[in-house]
């Protein structure tokens, strides 16, 4: 097995070409596997970001680690651990199902359920000993209040998303309620609506947040604010908690270059890739057509490889002849030829590819053409999507300090 961290950056900026042992783990892992593609996480990268995040924090503010949605895509057991060992004392996720998955898997730290609790849900937030959030006491209409006797979250909207959350105005009447039908209000918070350059609209969020608790500060609970972009702005950081979700594998919340480069600034490093080594290859004639529909017709002789990894596997179908995947042993971009189809994509290679060729086709950088953020500003979609669309089909990798430390074949991951 390889040693040492890999990746060797050049000076373009975002551009990386990877060392020899990453292409031995990344032959390592697809000879173990069976499969010749497959998504990598860098469980070094999810340290490393871990303890930028604690060096951004208050001397005395906790982080809450977000884990929704797989750990945005990276997979959350995994992630989770490294969160603990990390010293990271709460985590939070999206949905009541996400936190039950996470108590059947033995963790024991507080669980944060975001968005609105609705009726249906109380028995197992109950049950598993969850903490969900709030915007109104609808969800305990049907419930005597002896039965109500778990902590609930606060979630305050200003001038944020209008989507869920109690408005300041009626904090008081919501806070009177809860009181009444004794249930703990464990904490207060809110959620920055927007960008990571758009500090002030921030700014002016956070101190209405301020203002709508400061009344509150004499009960024992806590305030946060602060999620990634909060982070990278040093807005609401020495609160009780910061809650950061996609920087702590390394996902930007903006994609536009100004967010992006605020967000490298401090250091984060994506910890996720998607890998594949071509499954076939052959030397084409000038004029034939590639894919369904012939959308792309060969101009000369070309070497064009197939790579067994398509829409269904998250990778974009918009991606046909509007993309690239990267040579792991080069770092040159190889076009995507054709329509991205349900379990492949055909790439134009400069040459017949040796046999531990492998190629990123989700690169675990800042990348303009490969990285999430390169892809999310091509697609015009959030960050967060990119790795969020990959499904189960695709094998999962971890490594840490170089070596391989867990093996998820083909639809053996569930979260």
């Amino acid at each position: 097995m390889p040693q040492g961290e890999s990746g060797e950056e050049v000076k373009r900026p975002g551009r990386k070409v990877c060392s020899a042992s990453t292409l031995s783990l990344v032959n390592e892992a697809s000879n173990t596997l069976r499969a010749t593609s497959f998504i990598h996480v860098n469980l070094d990268a999810v340290v490393h970001n871990v303890r930028i995040l604690k060096g951004l924090a208050g001397p005395k503010t906790e982080i809450l680690g977000v884990v929704k949605g797989g750990a945005y895509g990276s997979g959350m057991m995994p992630v989770v651990k490294v969160l603990l060992e990390e010293g990271v004392k709460e985590l939070c996720v999206a949905t009541v199902s996400e936190g039950v998955y996470l108590r059947q898997h033995n963790i024991t730290v507080p669980i944060t359920v975001l968005g609105n609790l609705v009726e249906c849900e109380v028995e197992d937030v109950k049950r598993h000993h969850l903490i969900p959030s709030l915007s109104w006491t609808q969800p305990f209409t049907s419930y005597d209040k002896e039965n109500l006797v778990y902590p609930v979250k606060l979630f305050i909207d200003l001038i944020g998303m209008s989507r869920y959350g109690v408005q300041p105005q009626d904090l008081s009447d919501l806070i009177h309620s809860l009181d009444q039908l004794e249930v703990t209000i464990f904490s207060l918070y809110t959620h920055f609506q927007s960008g990571i350059t758009e500090r002030e609209k921030n700014k002016r969020q956070l101190d209405l947040f301020l203002e709508a608790t400061e009344p509150y500060l004499s009960r024992p609970l806590t305030r946060h604010a602060a999620a990634t972009t909060g982070c990278v702005q040093g807005l609401g950081t020495d609160l009780d908690f910061i809650r950061p979700g996609g920087a702590i594998t390394g996902l930007s919340s903006g994609n536009d270059f100004q967010d992006v480069d605020e967000f490298q600034q401090c250091t984060f490093r994506p910890a996720m890739s998607v890998v594949a080594k071509p499954s076939f290859h052959k030397l084409l004639p000038p004029g034939r057509g590639i894919g369904y529909n012939s959308t792309y017709e060969t101009q000369q002789s070309e070497w064009i490889a197939n790579l067994t990894t398509g829409w269904s596997d998250g990778i974009a179908r918009h991606l046909s002849n509007n993309g690239a995947v990267r040579s792991i042993k080069t770092g040159e971009l190889c076009p995507i030829v054709g329509t991205v189809s349900m379990d492949s994509i055909t790439v134009r290679l400069s040459g017949a590819p040796d046999p531990d060729d492998g190629y990123l086709v989700i690169s675990d950088d800042f990348h303009n053409t490969t990285s999430a953020v390169g892809l999310a500003r091509r697609l015009k979609a959030s960050v967060y999507e990119i790795p969020g669309n990959c499904s189960t089909r695709l094998p999962r990798v971890y490594s840490r300090g170089g070596k391989i430390t867990h093996i998820f074949p083909s639809l053996s991951y569930t979260c």
